[in-house]
């Protein structure tokens, strides 16, 4: 039979005359593939190659070849992505039609190739010519005068062959073809039914690639893994396959069959097992390969071709391809066509002609040009983007791979870049483009502006760094540099917490810059605040920043915050401090954010803490938009310490979370650090998590942090703890060490560092002296600061130090201190222990009535501990008798609403959504937001489901 080879050459398959319409079944779809080169040589040694998860695709194309046996034309058409083994699956085809006594003619395509006018023609009259058939006009002339012949002459030759057996046409990779050979093949699907043929071809998958239309379509697919894994126990009989490897494997070849065969037979070759150590050598081979497959492609490219390559490597898909093929230059050829082969080898991405296939691909492109022909693609490239008004973005990305330009307006392109990408959240990416940006020759002046940008958009990645570029700002600057510029770098590093270096390099910059008066500017407060900070240390820094005058009437702001932290610290005037705080929080004030953050604590310390935390929002929304972290967790911080003050624990944990988020605890610095692990350990203590509270404050403080406002945070948090624990030894040394730290640094607020508060306590339960007179003293300067909610927390707090009698004095004392301030649960608290002393004295009737002022509140509204306290007593009171039970006394104990605010609430605990709650009090939607958050603040409340609650009938706030 013409065309049939040997059978030990053959797949295992059921052999059948010519003229039997069906094939016997098949056991399992075992195909001997050709190896490369042999269909050229077909005496060439084969190798069988197990075809997995291939059975419906087989199944597809032995109907055909069954078919055309019978006497039946048809087509068949194997698609699939590159790699998938659609070359494997024809050529199975040919060999089992061969076997079957089936004339076979193959031809395989290639982008190199697509230009030879008639190519796939000549192959395949060579392969039948090859098989000894009969060929009108001889075995030679055909093939020899194909190109000058007619296609319908063409066309008739396969026929006549056909007319001696059964044909088989196979073409491999047929979007390659010609355009002669294509017009061909589209002719001879007209003449399949003038003699048995068919006619199989293999098209890449792709958006742009369509199958032809007619006959049975097999659809190659990648492996899966458990197709892998068979692959893999086929080349490896008797070993079990590595379930690590074959999943490495896939993820490596994608499940690409051309690319799993020969690493298996790389394996077996060197007699290894397929197990998951030589994953490494398995990677490592396919990227030489791929690398090797690169090499190969474009050394094949025609010099124009190349061009193109290099200019769609170069502008990574930056540039339209308009622009792209501009700056290829002219092409000797067709745009289309050079195109179409860069696509046909892998090298760019079908259907987005500006896109590289990869990285490596893009190397390998640019790898053909000298350093200096890069560079002189690599800013053409640039200056095509400019020219042709490219969006920033795109033209700061294509900035990045290119020597400095030497023009204003990459600077300028590349920093309107980088704030993009920094109000997007990508402070990686800003800092890369700011970067760049330093490699331009740009000013002195404009030099540190692009330090600062960068500083701010490091500080989350690389802290120090960040911080040593705003130390060189202050140090290494001229008269050229703006005072605004100096102004926000020490802002900033202030914030971050080295008050030390902060304190050094400030003074320096004062010392260099006339234009600064130390008593007034902004400049100098800032460096007094590191002053004042670090005065406690062992090696206190030099007095080199003075307190300000007094100056009564004086309307300067930075007067006004420095004066009101100096009253704050000493305990001093509280209405005054009050007063220039507020001042200092003006909009129209516009200070720097620390000085902004100092206005906040000193309105908590003198308990206007609403004020302090919409002050506090503000400049965290101010610290966001500009990209200021480390701003940004500091007021978040300062407002957790808020709401902790006004009993809010669900919100002062939200905060302290959104604080980490903002800025990594890895990336505050040692000297801030103690002051998040404080504040953590408060909230802890709030919900009465001792455990993690004594996680927080553990930490030793390291060397050089130990002298700092938060560090003496932290001590205070600690002696909080111990004393929690039973520890009264341990919490009278925190305490102390606190107190020392503090008075070092004149800060003697009670408010803020009530640590005398602490001491007395730890003292009188260590059963210890002077625990009465501590406590006297620590009372007296909490009177002194005149503020009603830190004298009623110090008579609290303090009243178990004494005895019987005067106990009940200090806690009427807080009642009636505490009541109508902010600090609710500290007010809800006195009220409680008042209401068990009074029990404890047999006064029935005021206790209940004391406890009526309590009882409408939610349980759950309040911390654990109060409540389990307040159920304790209410309890002990509903023993006494039904008559003593305790009376909801009138009132909003969870705090007064405006009109509007009472309206927004009570829709809202209805089930109304803002914009509903808009359109009925005819509001804006971020009108409603706002009022809505300040409900929430205002009822100690965390959401709707809380406010609905606490609206509920019977409830006092409803």
């Amino acid at each position: 039979m013409p065309g049939s080879g040997p059978a030990g050459s053959a797949w295992p398959v059921a052999l059948a005359l010519p003229a039997a319409a069906e094939f016997a079944p098949v056991a399992a779809p075992v195909l001997t593939v050709p190896w490369l080169g042999e269909r050229d040589d077909r005496s060439r040694r084969t190798a069988e190659v197990r075809l997995v998860e291939r059975d419906d695709e087989i199944a597809v194309l032995r109907r055909g070849i069954r078919g055309v046996l019978a006497g039946r034309s048809g087509q068949v058409t194997v698609v699939g992505p590159r790699g998938a083994g659609r070359s494997a699956l024809l050529a199975a085809a040919v060999r089992e039609a061969r076997v079957a006594g089936v004339i076979t003619a193959f031809a395989s395509c290639s982008p190199g190739e697509s230009a030879v006018h008639r190519g796939v023609i000549h192959r395949l009259f060579a392969d039948i010519a090859d098989a000894d058939c009969r060929l009108d006009g001889g075995p030679r002339s055909c093939g020899r005068a194909s190109a000058e012949r007619s296609i319908p002459t063409l066309c008739g030759d396969f026929v006549g062959v056909a007319s001696q057996g059964p044909l088989l046409i196979a073409v491999d990779d047929v979007q390659w073809a010609d355009p002669g050979s294509k017009a061909w093949l589209a002719a001879m699907e007209h003449r399949l039914q003038q003699a048995p043929m068919l006619l199989v071809r293999s098209v890449l998958a792709t958006g742009g690639q369509a199958a032809p239309p007619g006959g049975d379509t097999a659809e190659a697919r990648l492996l899966t893994e458990d197709g892998l894994r068979q692959l893999v126990a086929a080349r490896f009989p008797g070993v079990d396959p590595d379930p690590r490897f074959t999943a490495g494997l896939h993820e490596a070849t994608g499940g690409r069959p051309a690319l799993v065969a020969p690493v298996l037979e790389r394996l077996a070759a060197a007699g290894q097992d397929p197990v998951a150590a030589h994953l490494p050598a398995v990677t490592a081979h396919l990227a030489d390969v791929r690398a090797a497959e690169l090499a190969v492609s474009i050394a094949a490219l025609p010099p124009d071709v190349l061009k193109l390559l290099r200019a769609i490597a170069i502008c990574r898909g930056r540039l339209d391809f308009d622009l792209v093929t501009t700056l290829a230059g002219p092409l000797a050829g067709r745009v289309g066509d050079a195109l179409r082969q860069l696509v046909g080898f892998g090298l760019v991405r079908e259907g987005a002609p500006t896109l590289i296939a990869d990285d490596a691909t893009a190397d390998a492109a640019l790898g053909t040009l000298s350093a200096a022909g890069r560079g002189d693609l690599a800013n053409r490239c640039v200056e095509l983007a400019y020219r042709a008004a490219v969006p920033d973005e795109k033209l700061a990305e294509l900035l990045t791979s290119v020597r400095p330009v030497g023009a204003s307006w990459a600077v300028a392109t590349l920093r309107r870049a980088a704030e993009r990408r920094r109000s997007l959240g990508d402070d990686r990416g800003a800092a890369r483009l700011l970067g760049r940006a330093l490699r331009e020759p740009v000013s002195p002046a404009e030099r540190r502006k692009l330090m600062l940008g960068l500083a701010l958009a490091e500080v989350a990645e690389a802290p120090d760094l960040s911080d040593q570029r705003l130390q060189r700002v202050l140090l290494d600057t001229g008269p050229e540099v703006s005072g605004a510029v100096l102004l926000e770098a020490a802002d900033h590093l202030l914030a971050r917490g080295d008050t030390r270096t902060a304190h050094r390099v400030i003074a320096v910059a004062c010392r260099r810059r006339s234009g600064f008066d130390g008593g007034t500017s902004a400049l100098a407060a800032l460096g007094r605040l590191a002053q004042e900070d670090c005065a406690a240390g062992p090696v206190g820094p030099a007095p080199l920043f003075d307190a300000p005058p007094p100056a009564p009437g004086d309307s300067d702001p930075v007067r006004a915050v420095t004066t009101a932290v100096e009253l704050a610290r000493r305990g001093r005037r509280p209405g005054r401090a009050r007063e220039l705080a507020r001042r200092a929080l003006e909009p129209r004030a516009n200070l720097p954010h620390t000085l902004r953050l100092q206005a906040a604590w000193v309105l908590l310390c003198t308990d206007d803490v609403s004020e302090a935390v919409l002050g506090l929002t503000d400049v965290h929304q101010d610290a966001v938009r500009t990209g200021a972290r480390a701003v940004a967790a500091g007021a978040l911080l300062l407002r957790a310490r808020c709401e902790l003050r006004r009993g809010h624990l669900g919100q002062a944990e939200a905060d302290l979370e959104a604080a980490v988020a903002r800025l990594p605890e890895r990336a505050w610095h040692p000297r801030s650090r103690p002051g998040l692990l404080a504040v953590r350990a408060e909230a802890a203590l709030a919900a009465m998590r001792l455990d993690e509270a004594e996680r927080a404050v553990a930490p030793a403080l390291p060397a050089g942090a130990d002298d700092g406002a938060a560090a003496g945070y932290l001590l205070l948090q600690r002696g909080r703890v111990h004393l929690a624990k039973g520890d009264a030894h341990a919490a009278l040394e925190a305490f102390r060490a606190a107190g020392r730290g503090t008075t070092g640094r004149r800060e003697g607020n009670p408010v803020d560092f009530p640590w005398r508060t602490g001491a007395a306590l730890a003292l009188a339960r260590a059963e210890g002296d002077g625990a009465v007179e501590l406590a006297r003293e620590a009372l007296a300067r909490a009177e002194t600061w005149a503020v009603p909610g830190a004298h009623g927390l110090a008579s609290l707090r303090l009243a178990d130090v004494f005895g019987d009698a005067e106990r009940r004095a200090h806690l009427e004392r807080a009642v009636l201190l505490l009541e109508g301030t902010a600090r609710r649960v500290d007010f809800l608290t006195a009220v409680t222990e008042l209401a068990a002393a009074r029990l404890d004295d047999g006064d029935v009737t005021d206790a209940a009535a004391l406890l009526g002022r309590v009882a409408t509140l939610r349980p759950q509204l309040l911390p654990a501990g109060l409540a389990e306290k307040i159920r304790d007593v209410s309890g002990r009171l509903a023993r006494r008798g039904p008559d003593a039970a305790a009376r909801p006394a009138p009132g909003d104990p969870a705090g007064a609403l405006s009109e509007q605010e009472a309206r927004i609430a009570a829709l809202a605990a209805a089930g109304r959504t803002n914009p509903e709650i808009a359109r009925a009090l005819q509001l804006s939607n971020r009108l409603v937001e706002l009022r809505l958050t300040r409900i929430y603040r205002k009822l100690t409340v965390t959401g709707r489901g809380q406010l609905a609650e606490l609206m509920s009938p019977g409830s006092a706030a409803s």
